[in-house]
């Protein structure tokens, strides 16, 4: 910890804490904000759009908030919001998923009177969740990007494709799209076939991105974007995801940022004009350059990596907002990160599949571990997971169900 960071600290607990709002409690990334907060003297309330909530269980968190999701309807949760900060004295709000950041900024005018947003401009937003701005954003500052087609139909989306060769990515132009009033969140796809393609691209409306599939070790650039600069920042090289065809970081290990990318990070940061945590993904290729693939504006999965590896980059940019930032801070390297449920799919996969090796490799101890939900001085945060996870499950089986009644009910 520096010194400047020490004192502001030191200094915060001689006053009344100062207390911020979480969005998303249930995701493993507000998790790990909420704890990083508390640490740094801050005092954390939870707001969460499904429960249990993994943040609501930590004894981090001090007061527990639901409100409506706003892929569910937008216009419920800004109002819900509206009324959380208002009745309440807030410092700060940091939003935990592009759903939430998005309805927050276009509606940030129902908000701000009430409580610190630290956002840039609601174009600046818009930008930054989208993936065909980031390609255009990445060119301009040297990075490469997999070839992308923006296709129209799907008799596109099949040409191109072909012209790609298979497996391809199908991306949402933007992550999060607008609907009816409502915002619906999709990740990116990997397509093995003609056939799945047509089966998946009406769940991903017009236009959508039709990407070159590349190969090489995917990079995690996270930091703080402030004063035109990284206030804090670190890299992780992913060992495992989920699925493991190209999902959600499941193990990670952090590394010593490689040589020129921090700069070009920064010159990309500038381009698209944004400030506050981030999460980079790129590809690095087997001839050194890098690629990017995808930016996350917001607190991301292996937030907890990056923190216990010394650099806690919520506390970073709420401090920077409450005018206390410190110097700045770069993640060590050596320190591995596992998301708990993904890693046990993997395990079964693999030994279903009977992949002995690489289920061992699974299993295999590291030093310096973080995980996403368990902590030995926090652990009620797992067992909040493992039963939001049983009653998802619950709720699909029941809906299988149904539909094989269905057609005997009819």
């Amino acid at each position: 910890m520096s010194e400047t960071t020490a004192r502001v600290r030191s200094s915060r607990s001689h006053r009344r804490r100062p207390r911020v709002l979480l969005t998303d409690a249930q995701d493993r990334s507000s998790l790990a904000g909420c704890r990083s907060l508390a640490r740094a003297g801050y005092t954390v309330d939870a707001l969460a759009t499904s429960r249990p909530a993994a943040a609501h269980w930590s004894r981090f968190c001090d007061r527990r908030l639901t409100a409506c999701d706003p892929r569910q309807s937008e216009g419920r949760f800004v109002a819900e919001l509206r009324k959380i900060v208002s009745d309440r004295s807030y410092q700060l709000l940091v939003a935990g998923s592009d759903a939430s950041l998005l309805a927050i900024s276009r509606h940030r005018e129902r908000i701000a009177p009430f409580v610190q947003l630290g956002l840039p401009t609601s174009d600046v937003v818009e930008r930054c969740v989208s993936k065909w701005a980031l390609i255009r954003a990445a060119a301009d500052v040297g990075l490469d990007s997999p070839e992308t087609e923006a296709c129209g139909d799907e008799a596109e989306a099949t040409a191109a494709a072909r012209r790609f060769g298979y497996p391809i990515v199908l991306k949402p132009r933007s992550t999060v799209t607008g609907r009816n009033g409502d915002l619906t969140q999709r990740g990116s796809a990997l397509v093995w076939d003609e056939g799945s393609l047509r089966t998946v691209w009406p769940e991903y409306g017009t236009p959508s991105l039709i990407q070159r599939r590349m190969d090489g070790a995917v990079l995690s650039f996270s930091g703080v974007a402030a004063d035109g600069r990284l206030l804090a920042y670190g890299v992780s090289r992913y060992g495992r995801t989920w699925p493991p065809e190209g999902g959600a970081v499941s193990f990670a290990e952090t590394i010593p940022p490689p040589p020129g990318l921090r700069e070009k990070v920064s010159d990309l940061i500038a381009v698209l004009g944004w400030k506050g945590v981030f999460e980079l993904e790129l590809v690095q290729c087997d001839d050194g350059h890098f690629a990017a693939i995808d930016f996350n504006p917001r607190l991301f999965g292996s937030l907890e990596l990056i923190t216990r590896a010394g650099a806690p980059l919520t506390a970073a940019w709420c401090d920077w907002l409450l005018g206390a930032g410190g110097v700045e801070t770069e993640a060590r390297p050596g320190y591995h990160y596992r998301w708990e449920d993904a890693e046990v799919r993997n395990l079964w996969r693999r030994l279903r599949e009977r992949h002995l090796g690489t289920a061992i490799r699974v299993l295999r101890p590291r030093r310096r571990m973080t995980r996403s939900f368990f902590r030995l001085t926090d652990p009620a945060p797992l067992i909040a997971r493992a039963i939001l996870l049983f009653n998802h499950r619950v709720r699909r089986l029941g809906s299988a169900a149904t539909r094989r009644e269905a057609p005997n009910g009819s």
